[in-house]
């Protein structure tokens, strides 16, 4: 017999062949003794707490987005869109056949089935948001997948469902996350056949919302907790900007996951295909297919937001429904994509500016092609930037730079065949072998002239060597690098944990002014920095506050705080430990064993040993495979070579200083704001990118360029990407 616990507190005993109802007396906690599997008592509030700012963070991300593309301005476009009738879905909205000789289905079958019909059918009359909602909540299957071409507002309908959810959520619902299927970086994307969709859509969540990594607040494994608990409802946008070869399997396994809310977003034919390639459909869905909307529809929002002297939308349209060859103008047409009219509205904004000119155009991919041309001069007028908002004036930004500028990140972004803009994939931009050769003779000089300072131009020539040929591998060698970090700095409850990490760093500190055989006053001075470097990760933490989440911005400030915590942590005990060592040790006399001469040089074996140790911490952290190897054969070089120790103790910490400096940068550059910082310095140099490149990216954003998408950026439509993509300038 087990015991069940529902939602609401009451108590269910079960056993094998029927239930016992009734009150029932469950004992949790018996003195010391607890039954396994039984939670602590906090947990349901520390879940519903984590729901609750779920629930806000993700209305405050989408109503932004919303009001950032002019949507509600004053309302929505009025979409439209039916059941499909493609061969795509089962067959559970018509009421199934009862062979002949076989019993009919009984009762609550037949009302359960024509609920399901009813539910469907009112979905498909919905003229509004709430009415859309009920409508969904109506489903007893709980999947929907909406279907529709290029354009045809998609993206839009699923952004207003996901906000109209939120608008009637309850304590106890799940929370409606909407996720976006496509992501520039490939460890964020979910692969079908290799990773579960619950795992992938938990990491996704502490990925888009940080705060769910809070153990303190929330627990460990809440965002687990939520997807595995049916707290989580999903909503999957662009199923067809995945990898195509792709999509087949995803339809099986989003079948199998066992999601009880789902609603997906896709292209017609690449629904399709998928369907007919993996033999199977979303089993329980409702597939609907969105309609080209009509002249009225188009003509509200056109004129939504002007004057009422302003008729110019009015007497064209007007005009133009006289003539009978109306449905077949190519202005006719194209006015029934949503994306059309919108970009219509944005451009047609100025009273100087005629929508006339349009009927000039020979057919409907002209008026198409045009309208996506004239998008970027219209949003390029001079505005100003609202208070508070980051980045300078949009006015500063001419058109001709934010053409240039937003054209190669649009040939990038197709070069890669993605739909997301990372700030941490800038450094892709760059050409491996460019980056490679710029990074690696920046090392070697540095590193060169830092090794002829301590010990000559033969140890700056090996030194020098030494760092530029791992800096030109690690850049030149495609490795998969670090994601960025999404942590802050707090000190509140860490002095525990900064506690355990400063003996552990200065235990290790020690352990190598032993090997490096300093003085015993050394070693112990040298444990200092050491377990401040080890100890100063304390306090970056899972952030907090849930306003500061799921933001391209954020996680940029977030991943500079970590790098530079990070880099600061390696500067300070590698340039402490290279001036001590070269103060007070003389590795001509070591106890060690040595190699050599070699070239002329000696290499101390355990000096050696102990600077590969350090090296493969730094290419673990930052450079990854090719990075562990490069920079534990320069550790071992760079350490182990023997040259005699300063005479001035004040010039050896000096040096090392400098190579502590060095070092640091080595490791800030690996990680994803170094990264960026090092690549975007290159681009902004050849003009092919702002030096502010986040703030034009903002400003971007506000103008409805862009789209905001977590802590990634993606161009308003695919088709806007595409029309600047053509747009090619030799930068």
């Amino acid at each position: 017999m087990t015991a069940e616990t529902d939602d609401a507190g009451r108590t269910e005993n079960a056993m094998s062949g029927g239930r016992v109802r009734g009150s029932v007396i469950q004992a949790r906690n018996i003195g010391r003794i607890s039954f396994a599997g039984q939670p602590k008592d906090d947990s349901r509030e520390r879940l519903e707490a984590a729901k609750s700012r779920l629930a806000d963070e993700v209305r405050r991300q989408w109503e932004g987005e919303v009001a950032a593309q002019g949507l509600r301005r004053p309302e929505p476009i009025r979409l439209q869109w039916a059941n499909t009738r493609r061969a795509v879905a089962v067959r559970t909205a018509a009421a199934p056949t009862t062979p002949a000789g076989q019993a009919g289905p009984t009762a609550s079958a037949g009302r359960a089935t024509s609920a399901g019909r009813a539910a469907s059918e009112a979905l498909g009359r919905c003229v509004d948001l709430d009415e859309l909602v009920r409508a969904f909540r109506a489903l007893p299957q709980g999947h929907l997948v909406m279907l529709g071409e290029r354009g045809s507002g998609k993206t839009v309908w699923v952004m207003l469902l996901t906000l109209g959810l939120l608008g009637s959520y309850e304590p106890g619902d799940p929370v409606p996350v909407l996720l976006t299927a496509s992501s520039w970086d490939s460890g964020n994307t979910w692969v079908p056949g290799v990773e579960h969709l619950r795992t992938w859509l938990a990491r996704r969540l502490v990925e888009e919302y940080p705060f769910l990594a809070d153990k303190e607040a929330y627990g460990a494994g809440v965002a687990q907790r939520l997807v595995t608990g049916g707290h989580v409802f999903l909503l999957l946008d662009g199923l067809d900007e995945m990898s195509e070869a792709l999509h087949a399997s995803a339809l099986g396994e989003l079948d199998d996951s066992g999601q009880d809310l789902l609603v997906l977003t896709c292209r017609v034919a690449e629904y399709e295909r998928a369907v007919e390639r993996s033999g199977r459909v979303l089993s329980r869905a409702v597939v609907k297919e969105m309609l080209p909307i009509g002249v009225r529809q188009a003509e509200g929002f056109l004129t939504a937001d002007r004057p009422w002297e302003d008729t110019r939308w009015q007497s064209l349209l007007a005009e133009l429904r006289d003539r009978p060859d109306f449905p077949d103008l190519p202005l006719s047409r194209a006015l029934t994509s949503p994306l059309m009219v919108a970009l219509a509205r944005v451009i047609y904004a100025p009273p100087a500016k005629d929508p006339r000119e349009l009927l000039r155009l020979p057919d409907r991919e002209s008026v198409e092609r045009h309208l996506l041309t004239a998008f970027l001069p219209a949003v390029y007028r001079p505005r100003p930037a609202p208070p508070g908002a980051p980045g300078r004036a949009p006015g500063s930004y001419g058109l001709e730079d934010a053409r240039g500028w937003l054209g190669f990140i649009a040939r990038h972004m197709a070069r890669n065949g993605t739909h997301d803009l990372a700030w941490w994939q800038v450094a892709c931009a760059v050409p491996g072998w460019v980056a490679g050769l710029v990074f690696g003779v920046v090392s070697g000089l540095m590193f060169g002239f830092i090794g002829a300072a301590a010990g000559g131009p033969v140890i700056g020539l090996v030194f020098g060597t030494a760092f530029g040929s791992a800096g030109f591998l690690v850049q030149a060698v495609p490795s998969r690098r670090p994601s960025p970090a999404r942590v802050e700095i707090r000190l509140r409850g860490t002095v525990r944990v900064f506690a355990l990490r400063f003996a552990l760093g200065c235990v290790t500190g020690m352990a190598l002014g032993f090997g490096f055989e300093l003085p015993c006053w050394a070693q112990l001075v040298l444990g200092a920095p050491f377990g401040l470097a080890v100890a100063l990760h304390a306090w970056l933490r899972a952030p907090s506050d849930a306003t500061k989440v799921a933001s391209p911005g954020l996680a940029f400030e977030q991943d500079r705080v970590s790098t530079i915590v990070l880099g600061v942590s390696f500067a300070l005990p590698f340039g402490l430990t290279f001036g001590t060592v070269f103060a007070f040790t003389d590795p001509r006399v070591s106890a060690w064993p040595s190699l050599g001469p070699v070239g002329g040089l000696t290499f101390n074996t355990v000096f050696g040993l102990a600077g590969a140790l350090a090296g493969w911490t730094v290419g673990h952290l930052s450079y990854g495979r090719v990075g562990r190897f490069a920079y534990s054969a320069v550790g071992a070089v760079v350490s182990g070579v023997v040259f005699p120790p300063a005479d001035d103790p004040g010039f050896a910490f000096g040096t090392g200083i400098a190579f502590g400096v060095a070092c640091g940068l080595v490791v800030m550059l690996g990680r994803p704001w170094g990264a960026f910082v090092f690549a975007h310095a290159l681009l902004a140099l050849t003009g092919r990118l702002p030096w502010r490149l986040m703030r034009f990216l903002h400003d971007a954003h506000r103008r409805g360029v862009l789209r905001q998408a977590g802590a990634v950026f993606q161009f308003r439509h695919a088709r806007v990407r595409d029309r600047l993509t053509s747009h090619r300038d030799d930068l």
